[in-house]
């Protein structure tokens, strides 16, 4: 019998990641996230988030091939964001108006056991009606993401 630990050299945990989160957010694991952020008050109407998950794809996988095949069946509006062919701008109704989401996939370089490579999906989702200083602190939050950060930060860090 082999005892085998997660995480592990055989198992290895989530990619390290650093996030820096408005000053008034919330920010917690979900189920199949690593994190998802959004304004501590309640919000009426839809509340904008901030999400970020990992998947495991084979080694040599890029950016843009998890994302075409993540949007593949996306039943909204899909344009250009962030300049970068790894990145998406998705328009999409709610039942609280129009909700626009920005997408981005960064792959971690760091081999893995099988391999494989860590591609983490960073996703914020806001409504028309969310006010602009909102827009801007998802934008901001959205953007500070990092992968391979193994010290703390103002945000959080995944080791």
């Amino acid at each position: 019998m082999s005892v085998v630990q997660h995480p592990g050299p055989l198992l290895p945990g989530g990619p390290s990641l650093r996030l820096d989160v408005p000053d008034g957010w919330h920010v917690a694991p979900a189920p199949r996230a690593i994190a998802v952020a959004r304004p501590a008050s309640d919000l009426p109407g839809f509340v904008p988030n901030l999400t970020v998950t990992a998947d495991l794809v084979p080694a040599g996988t890029t950016a843009v091939q998890v994302l075409d095949a993540m949007l593949a069946q996306y039943p909204g509006t899909r344009g250009t964001a962030g300049g970068t062919p790894s990145s998406a701008l998705l328009t999409r109704d709610h039942d609280s108006g129009t909700v626009r989401q920005r997408v981005d996939v960064l792959v971690d370089p760091t081999p893995l056991p099988g391999g494989h490579q860590h591609a983490v999906t960073v996703v914020s989702s806001w409504s028309d009606s969310t006010p602009t200083d909102l827009r801007d602190s998802l934008a901001d939050a959205h953007t500070s993401v990092r992968l391979g950060s193994r010290r703390p930060g103002p945000g959080l860090t995944a080791t």
